[in-house]
């Protein structure tokens, strides 16, 4: 028989045991986890399409509703690289193009093998203890090769894989390495693949204990086989065969809708634009009319996508989930519909590629918020990084969004990098985006200046203006500075990289 000593001994050991092993799983997670634990972190799920304008979301009546009116609209949102491996490759890095070397769809300066993939947000995240994962589109390229392993950084991967990717049909993905190919039937339309795989994904994760991140990329609203890489202006010969392809539950429901009438569609006088927008002919009328049914088919597209986000806040919702899940709607870049003549291409620092929806919905964004200042895709990470408590070795060229939401003061004095590539007779362009104005130059020393506030359409070139002349030397100025910035160099940003 034990000794009353020996009982208290014992009592005493347990209780330094139970105590320690709560110390454990506090900071390292469950047992067997070498992660830290995320208790009262916040899920974060980003949804990201694929070429929607900011004018399309007045379709899409689950966003508005679950995540506009319910969280912050920044109303100045800007991709500062307008094309789809840039753009998300800012969005995985924080960084601008000409510091994560993404420059472009394809090689030799752009594509997925182009990104550091062992360093990015993913990564990152996984490093504070959440888990991960990707649904949809990656970067231009992946899986083209045959390789489709899981990049670094993500706990679930169901990647779309190149060139199959572009299909909203006969499609492929990588479910954790291993291929899975898709059909024709009625199960098979891309979009429900991916928000079924999305819901599964929140379901599986209700009751494990640690927070997740989740990126949900669908191709919609892009167009349908368009060839990777691709972005000048098309040809009314092959634009037929590149709609997007709604699905059956979509297809011709919104025939009624037109594309809204700005005053630079099939811009009349374009003598005052660089040289390669004034050689653009004039939109005939068949050309018009393959506008108008591709902007329709992308509105049908993305219908889709509205339809899964209804389904997802429900799961959100049912597995009780939703109060603590940040989610966070954007696209990569926008299109043009035949604004300054442009049509089905996208590239262009004109509004119509640059200028977005993003709305953020929980933790520190307020309900009903609309928040003025300039924010950008290159804000992405920082933020998610600060909602997780995760840092970064890089040094971020953004700035956590939440503070912009806090103080409607915040950000409107921000001037906001936007570049792009030499592309097809196009000069290399980069410009500085305010709250007001817009100035833009290209390797030719062509030059533009436009007044967004009296101005939305960019139709008069202010450049040669002499009462606009000190307001452009300013932005000349300040563009000089952002070309080359890095961290807190970059106008607005903090350069942490927490």
């Amino acid at each position: 028989m034990l000794s009353k000593n020996q009982i208290v001994l014992g009592a005493c050991v347990i209780a330094f045991l139970v105590i320690v092993g709560a110390a454990v799983v506090r900071v390292y997670g469950p047992l067997g986890s070498s992660r830290p634990d995320t208790t009262g972190k916040p899920n974060i799920l980003m949804i990201m399409t694929d070429d929607e304008t900011l004018e399309s979301v007045r379709v899409l009546d689950n966003v508005k509703r679950l995540i506009g009116q319910d969280g912050t609209t920044f109303s100045d949102y800007l991709v500062s690289f307008p094309n789809c491996c840039p753009s998300r490759a800012t969005y995985l890095t924080g960084q601008f193009s000409h510091n994560d070397g993404v420059q472009d769809n394809v090689a030799p300066f752009g594509g997925f093998a182009k990104l550091k993939s062992d360093e990015t947000l993913p990564v990152w995240l996984q490093r504070a203890g959440y888990y991960t994962a990707s649904i949809g589109k990656y970067l231009n390229g992946w899986g083209a090769d045959g390789h489709i392993e899981v990049p670094p950084g993500w706990d679930h991967w169901y990647g779309l894989i190149d060139p199959s990717t572009y299909k909203y049909y006969d499609f492929s993905v990588s479910e954790n390495g291993t291929k899975k190919d898709f059909g024709h039937g009625p199960s098979d339309y891309q979009t429900d693949v991916l928000g079924s795989d999305v819901v599964r994904t929140i379901e599986s994760r209700a009751d494990s204990g640690q927070a997740w991140f989740l990126s949900w990329t669908p191709l919609a609203p892009h167009a349908q086989e368009r060839e990777v890489g691709s972005g000048e202006q098309g040809g009314s010969g092959s634009i037929a065969e590149t709609f997007p392809t709604p699905s059956p539950t979509y297809k011709g429901t919104l025939a009624g809708q037109k594309l809204a009438p700005t005053a630079s569609f099939n811009q009349a006088d374009n003598s005052k634009l660089p040289e390669y927008f004034r050689v653009l002919p004039e939109l005939n009328p068949k050309t018009q009319e393959l506008v108008a049914q591709q902007y329709q088919a992308e509105l049908e597209a993305l219908k889709s996508v509205d339809e899964w986000v209804g389904k997802i806040f429900d799961t959100l919702r049912r597995t009780g989930q939703l109060d603590n899940t940040v989610v966070m709607f954007t696209s990569d870049n926008g299109m043009f519909h035949g604004e300054h003549r442009i049509v089905f291409s996208k590239v262009y620092l004109y509004e119509a590629a640059v200028h977005l929806p993003l709305m953020i919905r929980g933790g520190p964004f307020p309900k009903g918020v609309t928040a003025p200042g300039i924010a950008g895709n290159v804000d992405l990470t920082p933020t998610i990084l600060h909602l997780a408590g995760a840092t970064s070795p890089l040094t971020l060229d953004g700035r956590n969004l939440a503070v912009l939401a806090a103080d409607p003061t915040k950000g409107t004095d921000r001037g906001m990098l936007l570049e792009n590539l030499t592309r097809k007779g196009a000069a290399h362009s980069e410009a500085i985006r305010t709250t007001r104005y817009k100035y833009i130059t290209n390797e030719h020393n062509e030059e533009e200046l436009y007044d967004l506030q009296v101005d939305p359409d960019e139709i008069i070139n202010l450049a040669t203006s002499d009462v606009h002349q000190t307001i452009k030397a300013d932005l000349v100025k300040r563009l000089g500075a952002l070309k080359a910035c890095q961290g807190s160099t970059c106008e607005g940003a903090d350069g942490k990289g927490s």
